[in-house]
């Protein structure tokens, strides 16, 4: 079943001196991205916890809130390299000078260089603290996925009712191709007996005009494509995994098609259902775009 980008989670973890509790929050993004706001002592498992929300969400912005009550930890101990610092410093004012520059060279500029600030998490207590962490995410992860598993379905119901609505309208398309033709070769024939005073036709150059017009106005090939298009949306939406990108993809695909169709036909009934099915579109897009 396809699911939403849209979600919420939470889990805790209780223990002897203290508890974890886990918020996860997700929306629609284009890819994968996680901000964790972690205590100071916990962020230095803030990529494990990343790897394993990657695992379960291939695509969303991810908002996780970690709040840790209790008194077992330990803050890690932060070394800064001052030999790293010193080289870093000398390399920079070799640059300023070489550049020309006035800018004062700040401790800040220097400070989050690779190799400066060296965060050490050896501390026995702290990782034998990753399991009650693991736990508390485990669960708000879990039920995360159950919320947008349920918002996912809520979407594929409507999408489908989508589909059913364009198919219904696209009947009604096919079911007048042939009219458009046959109302075509009417009233050119009413308007050469007007301008003629009405003499009698040319039927040869009827046909001929007839002809043309048929062929400049033909749509079967416009509906047929967008028949396999709703065949192909259908069987998208009922497979589990991504399929926000290839919906949008497929909305795009059908929206050339009745584009296409409305400016080849002239029949009212023809040219009012292309735009209903236009408007279930630009539906169909807003929905996938919320689609993991």
């Amino acid at each position: 079943m396809i699911k939403s980008m849209t979600g919420f989670g939470r889990g805790e973890q209780k223990f002897p001196g203290g508890k974890i509790s886990i918020e996860i929050k997700t929306v629609n993004h284009k890819f994968f991205d996680a901000t964790l706001k972690l205590p100071n002592s916990i962020i230095v498992f803030e990529d494990k916890i990343k790897e394993i929300l990657q695992r379960s969400i291939k695509r969303g912005k991810i908002n996780l809130n970690m709040i840790y009550e209790g008194k077992l930890l330990k803050e890690e101990s932060i070394k800064i390299n001052k030999s790293a610092a010193k080289k870093y410093y000398m390399e920079l004012a070799a640059l300023k000078k070489h550049l020309g520059l006035k800018d004062e060279i700040a401790i800040k500029d220097i400070i989050t260089l690779p190799g400066v600030l060296d965060y050490s998490a050896e501390d026995a207590g702290l990782s034998q603290f990753w399991p009650k962490i693991k736990s508390a995410l485990d669960k708000a992860l879990a039920n995360l996925l159950v919320d947008r598993e349920k918002e996912g379905k809520a979407t594929y119901l409507d999408l489908i009712k989508r589909s059913r609505i364009i198919m219904r309208s696209l009947a009604t398309i096919k079911s007048r191709a042939h009219l458009n033709i046959n109302e075509y070769r009417k009233k050119f024939a009413d308007r050469v007996r007007d301008l003629t005073g009405g003499r009698e036709l040319d039927m040869g150059r009827l046909e001929m005009e007839v002809a043309i017009f048929a062929k400049n106005s033909d749509i079967s090939e416009e509906i047929a494509r967008l028949t396999n298009h709703i065949s192909n949306f259908n069987k998208t939406i009922s497979v589990n995994g991504e399929v926000g990108k290839k919906l949008d993809f497929i909305a795009q695909e059908l929206h050339r098609e009745i584009n296409t169709i409305g400016s080849k036909a002239s029949d009212f009934k023809i040219s009012k259902n292309v735009i209903e099915i236009k408007g279930e579109i630009e539906k169909i897009r807003e929905q996938a775009k919320n689609l993991e």
